[in-house]
């Protein structure tokens, strides 16, 4: 008899108790109202979206025969993964928000195979263009598009 675990559920179940966390930690916060929505609100609604994501990944994963399939950690790309969100935090500073989105991107993209780095490129700027507009034009963040790094 084999076991009724496979990736699918084990990542359901991921989402599920990381969304778990984020909504047990937003109940500290003010929800505010409908017409003024308070700081708490934003990341209850993200947890209880990304329970409900779980929940649908876990079930569909009950129902495929990826469980015959060993389970497989890919250790070898989380360095680079972990590298590219240092390469974020090191240029948002200096080099702005487009520019640390543009290189997280193009240093995380060498974990996939094979490595695109014309596709990676175009990501990296569309990212970082809809990063900027989103949260600097968008929410207001008081973050330089592009930081003293260049001159601008």
């Amino acid at each position: 008899m084999t076991a009724r675990l496979n990736p699918q559920i084990l990542a359901g179940l991921l989402f599920v108790s990381i969304g778990t966390a984020f909504l047990i930690g937003s109940f500290d916060l003010s929800y505010g109202t409908w017409r003024k929505i308070g700081p708490g609100a934003f990341p209850a609604l993200v947890a209880v979206l990304l329970i409900s994501m779980g929940i649908i990944v876990a079930f569909s994963g009950r129902k495929s025969d990826a469980g015959e399939t060993p389970l497989h950690l890919y250790s070898a790309q989380l360095p680079v993964i972990i590298g590219a969100i240092v390469v974020f935090g090191l240029v948002i500073r200096g080099g702005g928000l487009l520019p640390a989105v543009f290189f997280c991107c193009l240093v995380s993209s060498f974990a996939s195979r094979p490595l695109r780095p014309v596709k990676s490129t175009i990501y990296g700027l569309a990212l970082g263009a809809a990063c900027s507009l989103a949260f600097v034009k968008g929410l207001g963040m008081p973050v330089d598009i592009i930081g003293p790094w260049f001159g601008f």
